[in-house]
């Protein structure tokens, strides 16, 4: 049987991104393998939380760029960014809550500055709110798609709903109209 590396990884990364405390026993499991074969594949769980950060950022910049966040309309982009980044979502719950570090920050930066100006550009163009940084709403852009997650792995909210939910509460707070008091 050949094992799919990505696919490996993925699984992993729901199980621990659901159970932060699993045991390599229990990622073996959700990944569909026996723990002999990931031990193979990743030697210890610091290394796999390392290839899983890897992994995140290899989906996350290929999304974003999927996304074509330079093109039409900023709040369309916005929209087709979190479609693009729904399916890589438990890679970010895990790298924030495994792996908060410099080095993630430094390697993220691509992410987030074609991000920020793909919310800069709606600035520019009237779009978006101009009284909050397009830094900020790149934070807000993660932590929602990381709360929406979290959410729908609790029952709070139904997995299809991730995207919808994380696109209107992120543009209704960032798309320029009336302030509120």
């Amino acid at each position: 049987m050949t094992i799919d590396r990505d696919q490996m990884l993925m699984a992993a990364a729901r199980v621990l991104s659901r159970n932060p405390r699993a045991s390599m026993a229990e990622v073996a499991a959700g990944a569909g393998i026996s723990r002999a074969t990931l031990n193979r594949l990743v030697p210890g769980r610091q290394e796999l939380v390392r290839e899983l950060t890897e992994l995140g950022v290899r989906r996350g910049t290929a999304a974003i760029s999927a996304a074509r966040p330079e093109e039409g309309d900023p709040r369309d982009a916005v929209r087709r960014v979190v479609a693009e980044l729904v399916p890589f979502v438990d890679l970010f719950v895990l790298a924030s809550r495994e792996h908060s570090s410099a080095e993630l920050f430094a390697r993220t930066a691509e992410m987030d500055r074609v991000l920020a100006e793909l919310f800069l550009r709606g600035q520019h163009s009237g779009a978006f709110r101009v009284d909050l940084s397009a830094v900020w709403m790149t934070e807000a852009l993660y932590g929602l798609l990381t709360s929406a997650v979290l959410a729908a792995q609790e029952g709070r909210l139904a997995t299809l709903d991730i995207a919808t939910a994380t696109e209107r509460t992120l543009l209704a707070g960032i798309v320029r109209g009336e302030s509120p008091s």
